[in-house]
């Protein structure tokens, strides 16, 4: 499958909802589709305080790469198509990140 008809599935919405996230010792980072925007994020450790009252929890700094240009898209798609929790359920964005990988061999 091309590129340009996996953007057009991007764009149609058919990999909105897809995520992956991982979080290690309070940290969190991620990326999804919303909207069909890509979305890389990294949430920092939050935390809590006696205010005198009662505990207050201080959400981490949280930044987030939204890819917003069809070169950014396709540059997402190659370099984390292969994600299975991501896209498991979609082979041709598998496929082209593997011909994405194999083309940057030996560079």
């Amino acid at each position: 499958m091309s590129i340009s008809n996996l953007l057009a599935n991007l764009a149609n919405g058919k990999y909105d909802g897809v995520r992956n996230d991982t979080e290690q010792n309070g940290v969190s980072w991620g990326y999804y589709v919303d909207h069909g925007t890509p979305v890389k994020y990294r949430e920092g450790r939050s935390c809590k305080y006696f205010d005198g009252d009662e505990n207050v929890r201080v959400p981490g700094k949280r930044t987030e790469t939204r890819y917003e240009t069809d070169e950014e898209k396709a540059e997402f798609l190659g370099k984390y198509g292969f994600l299975k929790t991501m896209f498991g359920a979609y082979p041709e964005v598998g496929e082209y990140s593997a011909e994405y990988y194999e083309s940057r061999k030996g560079k």
